[in-house]
């Protein structure tokens, strides 16, 4: 794909993607630095010219973008790094905002574990608030194949979290 090409689809997708990216990260600085890796990412790749569709391909890049951004954090968390979650920026009681980015936060680290497309079903579903076509289509399965995956997903993310998730979903929606 040409780069004058690849900027099209960002431009045209842009928003959408940085809306995600925010979602998944939490945090609007690694949002725009991940925004910026995937436009590199993409620029040097030739994947993207023989995917059957570039902007599902591209949304799964920034996906796993975030997803890796999570993991390498939480790796270095111990070192003394802050919580990147600002509670000026939240609009509730600052203890109650705190709560749930907390929860919001347990969510999205759990996701990390599901497999990939598994996972890719739940962010769609979970945090961009996709219809079960809508998923199906973006992953290549049918809407029923999407909300089990979506089930699964949610299923293995209630127990580890010990109880129902249902509240904290709409969370991540919301961010």
């Amino acid at each position: 794909m040409r780069k004058s090409e690849l900027v099209s689809l960002l431009d045209t997708h842009g928003k959408a993607l940085y809306t995600l990216l925010v979602r998944l990260t939490l945090c609007a600085d690694a949002a725009d630095d991940l925004l910026q890796d995937l436009f590199v990412k993409l620029a040097q790749s030739d994947a993207l010219s023989g995917a059957h569709e570039p902007y599902a391909y591209v949304r799964r890049v920034a996906i796993n973008l975030a997803f890796d951004w999570r993991r390498q954090r939480h790796k270095h968390a111990h070192d003394g790094v802050l919580s990147v979650v600002d509670p000026a920026d939240l609009q509730p009681p600052p203890w109650l905002a705190m709560a749930r980015a907390e929860e919001a936060e347990k969510i999205l680290a759990l996701a990390a574990d599901l497999p990939a497309l598994t996972r890719e079903a739940f962010v769609l579903r979970y945090v961009q608030s996709a219809s079960y076509d809508e998923v199906g289509r973006s992953i290549g399965k049918t809407s029923h194949q999407a909300r089990g995956l979506c089930h699964a997903a949610v299923q293995e993310i209630r127990q580890r979290m010990g109880g129902p998730i249902e509240q904290q979903l709409l969370l991540l929606r919301d961010r």
